[in-house]
């Protein structure tokens, strides 16, 4: 293209040069032919401007593709070198990054470690009204009604993930009012995830029992569990668990193979004397849950993810397609001298018989099976569980006799049950949607072991999310006609109460 520029500007000065033979003939050029000369110089000068900016745009896409050729061999170069891993730390060390995302977290920048920072408390306001008198708890024995404020959990959480995303860890506190207030570890345990359908978790950790019990306690729909859950839940437990998700997470699965049933405080290692007191038993507990999420609908306030439609009771995604979960659990614990879980019986006593005895599981083989459900859809939600409890005593006809045994002097196998029915309701305000909720629930207890002793369980509420589950406020009351149990958490006070429960509840957490 350059010779063909060097040519026109050849052929521009032949032609001026032409035109100027007449005037080297004659004295003077005439008036037109200055005209012409004047022209054709101006063309010529207009030619070369052309020619000196298409001679700068060659040579600038002559340069475009030296430029292009030395950046791709850097890139190159540059990719061979970090390939380099030693270099390349030493390059570019590792950084840490911080921020919130569902918790406040330190993450280094190759995304090998991350630790994320949960807090939880919830600040309780409770009137327990009873009986002056407990008809078959201290005889005679008048009390008063109780209130007051509580601290009913304050929880620190450190979670993450560690070398890889697949190995997850959680370590949490418990300072709350069930405990008095000493701090104490709650959950600690590391996962691995080999794929989805197939992890492995070590540590203590919450057992996979009653779909109640299972849920997170930030996210209740009542202030607390239900009584129910307070005889059947199966609490925390230290041992191994194999779990999974199949058929793209619709169906989950858990086998907990644990020391003993409702407490992880046990160990392996004591003393003689102290072997009752703080060990457990070779007989270790084995609990198996199985989840099937059948209709996971879409949402108008969040998209969770299929496994996440029942991370609570309450519709505060507010599903405008139905959403359906299915569960079921088996438990089984043979118990030599753990003693751990509390079970109530039918009390048989000289002169006033009736009412519930409670004693420990000792001695005691039980089986225990549990049906739940859930259903949510247009900020209506539906829960439900049955739990069938087969308990059999082992220790009945000779020493060291069961303390069951001891106290009712009937060795046969006995069946318990209990269920419950929640329901709740975001009121349709204009202004408050997914913010005030109307709760319900009606559960019962049943010994029939000896009898037909039972209790029955009412309960209303309201409950304003301020900031979904991270601020609410939760207003209840509940009517137990007879206590089963004692229990700090399920705010049972003595065994055999007729309570009415007022309580009032502030959470925060992030």
């Amino acid at each position: 293209m350059s010779r063909r520029l060097c040519r026109m500007g050849l052929v521009g000065t032949f032609v001026v040069s032409v035109l100027a033979v007449p005037v080297l003939a004659d004295e003077g050029p005439s008036d037109g032919q200055r005209q012409d000369m004047a022209r054709l110089e101006a063309l010529l000068e207009a030619q070369q401007k052309k020619i000196a900016v298409l001679e700068q745009q060659v040579q600038a896409a002559a340069q475009a593709d030296v430029n292009a050729a030395r950046v791709e061999q850097m890139k190159q170069q540059i990719r061979e070198v970090l390939s380099e891993k030693e270099f390349r730390e030493s390059l570019m060390p590792s950084t840490v990054q911080a921020g919130y995302d569902k918790g406040f977290f330190i993450k280094s920048s190759d995304e090998k470690f991350l630790m994320k920072f949960n807090a939880l408390m919830q600040f309780r306001w409770t009137h327990y009204s009873t009986r002056k008198e407990n008809r078959y708890l201290l005889p005679g024995f008048r009390r008063h009604d109780r209130d007051g404020f509580d601290l009913a959990r304050m929880r620190f959480t450190i979670g993450g993930y560690a070398y890889s995303k697949d190995l997850t860890y959680q370590i949490e506190f418990d300072m709350s009012s069930p405990v008095g207030y000493n701090a104490r570890l709650f959950y600690g345990w590391v996962n691995y995830r080999f794929m989805d359908e197939l992890q492995f978790r070590a540590g203590m950790f919450r057992i996979a029992s009653t779909r109640a019990n299972f849920y997170s306690s930030s996210k209740f729909q009542f202030v607390d569990w239900p009584t129910m859950d307070a005889v059947f839940g199966l609490g925390s437990g230290t041992g191994v668990r194999l779990w999974g998700q199949l058929f793209e997470k619709r169906v989950e699965y858990y086998l907990d193979i644990v020391n003993s049933l409702n407490t992880p405080a046990t160990q392996t290692i004591t003393t003689d004397e102290n072997l009752y007191a703080q060990g457990h038993d070779n007989n270790p507990a084995i609990v198996a849950r199985v989840v099937w999420h059948a209709l996971t609908g879409a949402c108008s306030n969040g998209s969770p993810a299929v496994n996440e439609h029942f991370d609570g009771a309450a519709d505060i995604e507010h599903h405008t397609e139905p959403a359906l979960d299915f569960g079921f659990h088996y438990a089984f614990s043979e118990d030599y001298h753990d003693g751990t879980m509390r079970i109530p019986f039918t009390r048989q006593a000289f002169f006033r018989d009736g009412g519930f005895g409670l004693t420990s599981s000792e001695g005691l083989q039980i089986n225990q099976f549990g049906f739940d459900a859930g259903f949510k859809y247009m900020g209506f939600s539906l829960t439900g569980e049955y739990v069938l409890r087969v308990q059999d005593v082992r220790a009945g006809d000779h020493p060291p006799f069961a303390p069951l045994y001891q106290l009712t002097g009937d060795g046969s196998t006995a069946l318990q049950q209990g269920a419950y029915v929640q329901a709740g309701y975001f009121l349709p305000i204009p202004g408050l949607e997914n913010k005030l909720e109307v709760v319900t629930r009606v559960g019962g207890v049943s010994v029939l072991a000896g009898g037909q002793e039972g209790t029955w369980d009412y309960g209303g509420g309201l409950n304003y999310y301020i900031e979904g589950h991270k601020v609410k406020i939760q207003t209840d009351v509940t009517k137990v006609s007879e206590a089963p149990i004692s229990s700090a958490t399920h705010s049972l006070a003595n065994v055999n109460d007729d309570a009415l429960i007022f309580r009032v509840q502030l959470q925060v957490c992030f």
